[in-house]
């Protein structure tokens, strides 16, 4: 069906009132949003459309058929963003959770953390070495400071624990709060090792909290990290639960 293209001066018969022409100033400017038709502008269209057809040139079946297809299928795919969108919270709000089971538990993880609550350290670590090397462990508080270092001299390949009993360089305790422990490795041909130490930490889930993503945090002691970094669910000392 041909399409007659009416001007701003020759409207349709429809229409009393001639459309103002556009000008420089006064043309839409947009972001293109308005080229995303809903389901609703959608259905107001095709009976605006049917409405105004011409009675000796009507839209044929063939058409109008193709059109509610349309219309049928952008229902359908409005429905099912919304029940994906449904079940995506739900899933998140199912995983949040199962987090707070972590509550209580032993974990182990990726991270180079200490807590220190009461004067105690709240958690153990290890640092896994993977070529001989030379290493050096320094503790760092919540400013940046270092507060205590170790000169462990030359280590062959293994894991070694790492324990600190809250004391600085001076023998004095520290106050509660999160530090971070770093290392320093030189391999046997001189050079500065930047991989090959892999810290981990062990220690008592004491809560769980969601940041502004609603993406787990977990708490030990002073210290938090996401539950991606968690690579070990201790449930006793016979038995553990590996994650994947």
């Amino acid at each position: 069906m041909s399409q007659v293209i009416y001007s701003a001066d020759n409207p349709p018969a429809a229409r009393t009132t001639p459309l103002q022409p556009w000008t420089e100033e006064t043309v839409p400017v947009t972001d293109g949003s308005e080229r995303q038709m809903g389901k609703d502008a959608f259905l107001t269209l095709l009976l605006t459309q049917l409405q105004n057809q011409d009675p000796f040139n009507p839209m044929e079946d063939t058409e109008m058929t193709a059109q509610l297809a349309q219309y049928s299928q952008l229902e359908q795919l409005t429905n099912l963003n919304t029940n994906v969108t449904s079940m995506a919270g739900y899933i998140q709000a199912q995983n949040q959770f199962q987090t707070l089971s972590l509550i209580g538990k032993e974990v182990k993880a990726e991270a180079n953390v200490f807590s220190v609550t009461g004067g105690a350290v709240d958690m153990t670590a290890e640092l896994e070495v993977g070529e001989t090397a030379k290493i050096q462990v320094y503790i760092i508080d919540e400013s940046g400071a270092q507060v205590r270092m170790w000169d462990w001299g030359q280590k062959a390949p293994g894991t070694y624990e790492l324990t600190w009993d809250g004391r600085n360089n001076s023998g004095d305790k520290v106050p509660d709060g999160s530090y971070s422990f770093q290392v320093t490795a030189t391999n046997t041909a001189g050079e500065t090792m930047t991989e090959g130490i892999v810290p981990t930490i062990n220690g008592k889930v004491s809560s769980v909290s969601f940041d502004e993503t609603g993406q787990p945090v977990i708490h030990i002691g002073q210290s938090k990290m996401s539950l991606s970094q968690v690579i070990e669910i201790l449930q006793s000392e016979s038995a553990s639960q590996q994650l994947s």
